[in-house]
């Protein structure tokens, strides 16, 4: 099934982020393999974005619609990679804050920002657009780095 960054938007908004399903119960390190590979998604369509921003690639809405049609898909158990009881890996190290667990509505809000921006710089049509819509896209990865997300190391 392809999610789209509206989709992940949706389920995180819609309060499936906290749905516990049998397959990932007290499994944090499928969670925690789960949120690195979306952030590192998510990180990867920045290379191809800030490129762009910086004139140093030419705007190509194909490019920019791959990174992040890899996001959807990498992203696309969402509700699974944040439900109760995967704050922790048994083995793996997790920089989640526990305010993630507890503050639910702050996180999918954080979270809202981010995806809704997504859809807007997946969606642009020219260069004007893509830069238009690329401040609020850093804005959404800023809200929940600063609350919901602890320094590595």
């Amino acid at each position: 099934m392809k999610f789209t960054t509206l989709a992940l938007c949706t389920l995180m908004v819609g309060g499936a982020g906290f749905v516990v399903t049998s397959a990932f119960a007290g499994a944090g390190d499928d969670a925690v393999k789960g949120r690195q590979a979306c952030m590192k998604a998510q990180g990867a369509s920045m290379g191809v974005s800030m490129p762009i921003i910086k004139g140093e690639k030419p705007f190509d809405k194909a490019a920019i619609a791959a990174a992040f049609g890899n996001v959807d898909k990498a992203c696309a158990d969402w509700a699974k990679f944040w439900a109760p009881g995967t704050d922790k890996g048994e083995t793996l190290e997790s920089w989640a804050k526990p305010e993630i667990w507890t503050d639910g509505k702050g996180f999918e809000a954080a979270g809202r920002v981010w995806a809704l921006a997504a859809q807007d710089v997946k969606g642009a049509a020219d260069l004007a657009a893509f830069k238009a819509a690329m401040p609020a896209l850093g804005d959404g990865c800023k809200g929940c780095h600063e609350k919901f997300r602890r320094p590595k190391g």
